[in-house]
């Protein structure tokens, strides 16, 4: 049986995939309508075919891209897992995902922090999906008495998946020379320290 070929690219997915690579690269600002469509072998009216404009483009990118992880990150969580297995297993994932997709994080980490972005209220909603993750460990850790009460479990949660973020954009760029299981790990240590109650400690 002979095998099937690789499924051709539609010219929406060639135009996501040109504009992650160019304003991963160069970011929002850096990228232009006109690069991103000769990168991707389109004509420029095909971009706005598809996106109002290069904002609703990188709109697009976000919410994709943040959806994309929020599945990968909620299916390395295991129904068996203690709390703490689930945060190293969430850590472990953030550097496997960020490693397919270091443009995007690059991406990621530039805009996380500017709040004059049109698509601010869908990266904060897409970021929301993530962090619910990451509320429901600390939660879990709160109830069966690992975990610290005093916590504000919802920014205590969105730090530490930024805190794995980082780092896993730190590892591919600056040091992939180091063994991501071993930075997972620390990564995931470094999270759970500041999360236990003083009994744990």
């Amino acid at each position: 049986m002979a095998s099937e070929k690789p499924k051709k690219k539609s010219k929406k997915e060639l135009l996501f995939s040109a504009a992650m690579s160019i304003i991963g690269e160069r970011g929002y600002a850096g990228a232009s309508v006109d690069e991103i469509a000769a990168k991707a072998g389109v004509a420029k009216g095909v971009v706005y075919y598809y996106f109002d404009s290069k904002a609703a483009l990188a709109e697009q990118l976000i919410k994709s891209g943040l959806e994309f992880l929020a599945v990968r990150l909620e299916r390395a969580v295991e129904p068996d897992m203690t709390p703490e297995e689930a945060i190293t297993a969430l850590a472990h994932e953030q550097m496997r995902q960020i490693e397919k997709r270091r443009d995007f994080a690059k991406f990621l980490l530039s805009e996380m922090w500017r709040e004059d972005r049109e698509w601010r209220e869908t990266l904060n909603a897409s970021i929301e999906i993530i962090t619910a993750l990451f509320v429901r460990e600390i939660e879990r850790g709160q109830a069966d008495g690992h975990f610290r009460q005093d916590l504000n479990v919802h920014f205590t949660a969105q730090t530490i998946w930024a805190t794995f973020l980082a780092g896993a954009l730190n590892w591919t760029v600056v040091h992939p020379e180091l063994d991501y299981h071993k930075l997972a790990d620390d990564l995931a240590s470094f999270a759970l320290a500041g999360l236990y109650s003083q009994e744990e400690k």
